[in-house]
């Protein structure tokens, strides 16, 4: 095992010293008398490309004015090559991690705090919605600004609820308009769910694995919480988290573990026109304002009902929506009193500890967070905003006609952000995988979560336990290396 380790080790650490060593590097040349802000960002494809075109402008503008130049590079593995090129002293400037990164890596003190420069260019509370703005936050310091945020709703099958109003209606249900309670979603699901003769499922209604992404967040939805931040104590036998796998589960036992399974294993890739909601085998699912693009550019046919894209966007937003053949609208919560709830993720612009350029790269940062920056950027990525206030243009002119609820979710009072738990990684999996086995209809919530409790916690318990002892010996990250295999 020991020797395992080494070579798992050693797969990390050596691609992550050869970036620091020799690259990355974008193949630019470099203007004379500017500081170079090294800047590493996970993103490839389209989104790349978009967001090289925020970076050159800040070149062309504020850099050029300031003697900065952002260097870009897209790299894989940014999570673990940024906290190993960390531990080794030669960190980049900027780095593009995600949400669930920043408590993990602050608690191991790989970031450097910025609220200080964040107040000098008079970024505050009132700047962002304020999940996101709490979600940049541990431990009383800012360790992150936001380069694009989503938001979770409910996307549904607009035409297929036209086509199957009788059913609809005949369970009691209006065709015309979303489920707005759990329960509700439930019951429109076995209304829409088709199966064949010898019980095969052909469609479901909902599916919770498809996509499956926020399986690990479903207990917001019920009112629950899986960290008790005042004990320290994690809860993930809280009835209500319970409740939330349970669900999960529920759906397997109504449509049968074998046929679930069946049918599960009949959907495409996400990335591709098999995706399970563009070829109809689902018709209502979690997803992000993000989606609008991923259908356009594999199934524009179901966003062209009436005109061309370029028609569509001379319209005003309620006539836009009628050449979709798709909805959005906020996914329901177990608690009929309670409404608007869902998850506000993000991808973070953080500066890792030791960064030679703060200053200049916190100039990047926030240039970024400008509202008419931001909202380009946000466009482009076919994201909501997660600063406070918006544009009109920003609402009408956003490739997703329904930008407006995802603006209205984020700004809801029962927006949460990722927990601020160090080991929440581990966490997350753990709940993913408790998620899988209920879907295959292996076990039950309340047992599998019971024993989840036992482990991550004494793992927490364990964390803190280094933590304090590598504070008192005067240590920051000296288990970066390890925590990037762990």
């Amino acid at each position: 095992m020991r020797v395992i380790r080494y070579i798992l080790l050693a797969l990390v650490i050596l691609p992550a010293l050869a970036l620091i060593a020799f690259g990355p590097r974008a193949g630019e040349s470099l203007p004379p008398g500017r500081v170079v802000v090294e800047y590493w960002e996970k993103w490839t494809g389209p989104e790349e490309q978009q967001m090289r075109q925020i970076v050159d402008a800040f070149n062309a503008t504020v850099g050029r004015e300031k003697g900065i130049f952002v260097r870009y590079v897209s790299t894989s593995a940014i999570n673990q090559k940024t906290l190993v090129a960390t531990a080794a002293g030669a960190p980049p400037d900027i780095a593009g991690l995600w949400d669930s990164n920043i408590v993990p890596y602050a608690a191991e003190d790989a970031l450097e705090p910025l609220e200080d420069l964040a107040a000098a260019h008079g970024i505050g509370p009132a700047t962002y919605k304020k999940a996101y703005w709490d979600a940049c936050h541990y431990d009383g310091h800012l360790y992150a600004l936001i380069s694009t945020p989503g938001i979770v709703a409910l996307l549904y099958n607009r035409l297929a609820f036209e086509q199957s109003a009788a059913d609809l209606r005949a369970a009691g249900l209006d065709p015309d308009r979303p489920p707005r309670t759990l329960q509700e979603l439930d019951r429109y699901a076995e209304a829409l769910t088709k199966r064949d003769a010898s019980g095969r499922v052909l469609r479901s209604g909902y599916f919770p694995l498809e996509p499956g992404w926020y399986v690990p967040y479903t207990w917001m939805w019920f009112g629950g919480d899986v960290w008790d931040a005042r004990s320290g104590k994690l809860t993930l036998t809280d009835p209500k988290v319970v409740a939330a796998f349970d669900w999960i589960a529920g759906y397997t036992r109504r449509l049968g573990a074998g046929a679930a399974n069946e049918f599960r294993g009949g959907l495409g890739n996400f990335d591709s026109p098999q995706n399970g909601f563009l070829v109809n085998y689902v018709l209502m699912e979690q997803q992000g304002p993000w989606m609008a693009n991923y259908i356009g550019n594999l199934r524009p046919d179901l966003q062209q009902l009436k005109w061309p894209r370029d028609v569509e966007m001379t319209k005003p937003v309620a006539e836009r929506r009628q050449n979709y053949s798709w909805a959005v609208a906020p996914f329901p919560s177990a608690a009929p009193e309670v409404h608007d709830v869902t998850y506000a993720t993000f991808d973070a612009l953080v500066v890792p500890r030791g960064a030679r350029h703060k200053r200049e790269a916190f100039e990047f940062i926030a240039y970024v967070n400008r509202p008419d920056v931001m909202e380009k950027l946000c466009m482009l990525h076919c994201k909501n905003s997660p600063l406070a206030t918006v544009s009109r243009e920003f609402l009408d002119r956003h490739p997703n006609p329904y930008i407006g609820v995802f603006e209205e979710l984020a700004g809801s009072p029962n927006a949460r952000g990722v927990p601020q738990i160090p080991i929440w990684p581990q966490i997350f999996d753990e709940l993913t995988s408790i998620g899988q086995e209920m879907s295959l209809g292996k076990g039950d919530a309340a047992t599998a979560l019971a024993r989840a409790q036992g482990r991550l916690q004494a793992s927490l318990d364990n964390f803190r336990d280094k933590q304090r002892q590598r504070r008192g010996q005067g240590g920051s990250i000296s288990a970066a290396t390890r925590g990037a295999v762990n």
